[in-house]
């Protein structure tokens, strides 16, 4: 029978990828692999590219790459996935063929709703990216880079914070499309990289991010990423005078995209630029998306290659303050690309050879021993690292019965570092001194090395769907281990499946474990909503409270009542009095609607006495509705003056006078809460989930104290020449700063 080669390639990647298990996120028409972010799959096309690698092609080529087989056992696997597929009913298939009818989406300008203040963006590029806050100021103010709308996930419900937009410019000055670069750190999340960074959908992928100085037709710099392209131009274009340079962003490595620019340049000016400057990243992905320039030669135009001297990219370069570049020419990125291959298949383990039907025999029984000896090594490693993590917990349960310790733990969570609840109490338990904590990447990412023989702390990375089947002796096999007859009895429904969450084991540091200097700890620090300690206007205030009110009706469904003259009376009648008096407030619960429950407050205190007492009563309702309902009241009590505190640290608020009310308070409670530590192990966990959700609320919609609003824009239209302004007028504020009499 002949072989259908065409309906081979039709067998779609993504229900490939369902069929194996491999985990994925959705990114509109396309899909990116959770293990290699590098990897991302076309619907619209059924291809892949593999960037990082230089790779591209259909399922069959996508199995060769994934999972290392010779492309005879690729055929293999991609044949019984095919019979697989093409035994599932049409509405099983129909999933994989509405995502195509989906990608008909154009891109539009139009309906891309941005934010009106820019400061989330502006802080993520300064204290994160390193960029001259001047700088990041006027392209801002240019509408060069524009500030997203916070989005809901929609698995998670979490908001997650504005994204920057990179505009992408067609020649007539229409937005044609956009990069969207997240702002939110959080390695746990976003894996490697830490943030989220991908491709509006609909966008021209004939162009990329681009702007010009000058008439921008000399000269034509290819980046891989809008921040790349930045970068370089704050270091490299301070005199940007007669250079008519054009910069583009490719948002990966396609060269056909370089082609596109060149095409337009031709046709806009009359003739190619005089020199076109490959500058992609310094690793081997960066080596191979120049490499086609080496043959890619036009009449009246120079190719050559720059990398920075600092780092993987420019924008590791950026914040090394090294404005230092190294130029190759293409017969030097030639030989480099060479070297860099040579090194990555020595660095790979040798496979066997497969000549005879005598070495295969001798070749499988030493593939299987290997792979074995492998699991062993992992399931070891697994058994110690789960060994410290259970050291740890019993560590911090330990800590539960003295207050000085609970409060140096909350203190902890009050820096509003984004790790779950328990990997927070993983951190804490393993280093009570822990401050900034991150993955030893995420601190080189930033110019920072972790000390040699330093030992880190492990805790649970993001969770990964695994399949397994269930054998009918009740053992359990993962899918990637099974036999091809084990799934087969899997498909057919003769052996049970089931998928299962697993929490890879992972090292972070903590900064005192690094070279890091003290100039390094602001760019570390998480950025706090509003600092009360040292920013006491009232509009802040005030914009501090009404966000945590809204937090209250919003994610509690409580009714803030806060200027009504009776409640004092209420008070007076329902709540002991105090050593000050009548009580501030009270949370109150209609028996009729107990999920909605009500927050009482004076309507006669201080902005700042509201804030404290919002924030107390806001504990107690979170708690009070997470708690099992036989906890006695004052657990309850204990555990939202925790919440409160943990809040108020956030913001700035320093407990002060009432500090020791709570250490007496948590004295007097602890004994009580040490009592039901064995039957509700989850109350310090409860108090670190409530607590950080507030203080993730403020952090979202809060930036210097001011509320992140939002509004619909039309496109603005800008000029290619903004960045070429702003960087003048950074340029010639910072010499006015440094220029003065010589002596």
């Amino acid at each position: 029978m002949a072989i259908n080669r065409a309906a081979m390639k039709a067998l779609p990647i993504q229900g490939y990828l369902d069929y194996k298990g491999i985990d994925y996120t959705t990114e509109h028409n396309r899909l990116r692999l959770v293990d290699h972010d590098s990897c991302v799959i076309n619907t619209d096309k059924n291809v892949f590219f593999w960037n990082s690698k230089q790779i591209s092609g259909d399922l069959g080529d996508f199995i060769t790459a994934y999972e290392d087989v010779t492309p005879k056992e690729a055929w293999v696997r991609w044949s019984e996935f095919g019979r697989h597929y093409n035994g599932q009913d049409e509405t099983e298939k129909a999933k994989y063929q509405a995502s195509a009818r989906e990608n008909n989406y154009k891109f539009n300008w139009q309906r891309w709703r941005t934010a009106q203040t820019k400061n989330n963006s502006e802080n993520y590029l300064v204290n994160e990216r390193g960029f001259d806050a001047t700088f990041v100021q006027r392209l801002a103010n240019a509408d060069f880079i524009k500030q997203g709308k916070p989005r809901q996930d929609r698995q998670t419900k979490e908001w997650q914070k504005p994204a920057i937009l990179f505009p992408w410019h067609d020649e007539n000055d229409q937005v044609v499309g956009l990069d969207q670069q997240g702002t939110e750190v959080n390695f746990e999340k976003y894996g490697k990289r830490g943030t989220q960074k991908k491709v509006a959908a609909g966008s021209d992928t004939r162009y990329g991010y681009n702007f010009r100085t000058g008439n921008g037709a000399d000269q034509l710099i290819v980046f891989e990423s809008p921040i790349d392209a930045l970068s370089y131009a704050q270091m490299h274009f301070t005199e940007p005078t007669n250079k008519n340079t054009t910069f583009l962003s490719l948002s990966g490595t396609d060269h056909q995209k370089v082609l596109s620019q060149l095409d337009r340049m031709k046709q806009l000016n009359g003739h190619l630029p005089k020199q076109l400057v490959m500058a992609t990243d310094n690793d081997l992905a960066g080596f191979k998306a120049a490499a086609p320039f080496d043959m890619l030669q036009f009449e009246g135009m120079t190719n050559i290659r720059q990398i920075p001297t600092q780092g993987k990219d420019w924008n590791d370069q950026l914040k090394a303050h090294d404005p230092a570049i190294k130029t190759l020419t293409m017969d030097e990125n030639q030989q480099q690309l060479a070297a860099l291959k040579t090194f990555t298949q020595q660095a790979k383990p040798a496979t066997v050879a497969k000549a005879t039907t005598d070495d295969k025999q001798v070749a499988q029984p030493q593939r299987v021993a290997r792979q074995q000896r492998r699991e062993e090594r992992k399931g070891k490693s697994r058994e110690r690292n789960e060994e410290i993590i259970k050291d740890a917990l019993t560590r911090v349960q330990n800590y539960q019965n003295d207050p000085k310790e609970v409060q140096q733990y909350l203190d902890f969570v009050a820096q509003g570092q984004n790790y779950s609840p328990r990997n927070t109490l993983l951190i804490y338990g393993q280093r009570q001194d822990a401050t900034i904590v991150m993955g030893y990447k995420q601190f080189a990412e930033r110019g920072i090395q972790v000390n040699k023989g330093e030992k880190g702390m492990k805790i649970y990375g993001a969770p990964k769907n695994l399949q397994s089947i269930v054998t009918p002796a009740g053992d359990r096999v993962y899918w990637r281990d099974s036999t091809a007859e084990q799934r087969q009895q899997a498909k057919d429904g003769d052996l049970e499946t089931r998928t299962v969450k697993h929490y890879p084991i992972e090292t972070v540091f903590d900064v005192k474990q690094t070279n890091a200097k003290l100039d390094d700890l602001p760019k570390l620090l998480p950025n706090k909503p509003v600092n009360l300690a040292t920013d006491q206007s009232p509009e802040h205030l005030e914009t501090v409270y009404q966000t945590l009110k809204k937090y209250a009706q919003d994610e509690q469904r409580a009714r803030v009542v806060d200027q009504d003259q009776g409640a004092i009376k209420f008070l007076a009648d329902h709540k002991p009095m105090t050593s000050h008096g009548i009580a501030k407030g009270v949370t109150a619960i209609n028996r009729q609607k107990p999920d909605e429950p009500i927050i009482i407050l004076r309507p006669d205190l201080p902005v700042t006495d509201r804030i404290a007492t919002l924030a107390h009563e806001m504990g107690h309702t979170a708690l009070h509705q997470q708690s099992d309902a036989k906890t006695p009241n004052g657990v309850q009590e204990l555990q939202a003056e925790m919440t409160s505190y943990v809040v108020l640290k956030n913001v700035g608020v320093e407990p002060g006078d009432i500090s020791e009310k709570y250490m007496s308070d948590w004295t007097n409670h602890l004994k009580e809460f040490s009592g039901l530590k064995e039957k509700s192990p989850n109350l310090i966990t409860d108090v670190t989930r409530a607590s950080t959700s507030i203080t993730n609320y403020l952090a979202d919609r809060l930036s210097d104290g001011q509320q992140i609003t939002h509004t619909r824009r039309a496109a603005p239209n800008i000029q290619p020449t903004a960045v070429q302004l702003a960087t003048n007028q950074v340029i010639q504020d910072q010499t006015n700063e440094t220029r003065g009499p010589k002596r």
